[in-house]
């Protein structure tokens, strides 16, 4: 599980990085409810921060991960 510094650290190299059209906030199935709440495919200005307030999974850490949208695969 990241830490909330190494997943503020991703966010902000996703978006940074102009092949990344959108940021995915990819959550598991052990995750709490206000973590899954969260799935799903973002704007780069406007990704929710990880982990949310009022998480609370195993832990006391955040299962949730950023992962990049490309818009294209190859240079």
């Amino acid at each position: 599980m990241p830490t909330p510094t190494e997943l503020a650290q991703a966010l902000t190299r996703l978006k940074n990085n102009d092949r990344v059209t959108l940021i995915r906030i990819s959550v598991p199935a052990e995750a709490c409810p206000v973590c899954r709440s969260l799935q799903g495919a973002y704007p780069k200005d406007s990704v929710p921060a990880l982990p949310p307030e009022g998480c609370s999974c195993p832990f006391g850490r955040t299962s949730a991960s950023y992962d990049p949208v490309l818009a294209e695969i190859y240079p």
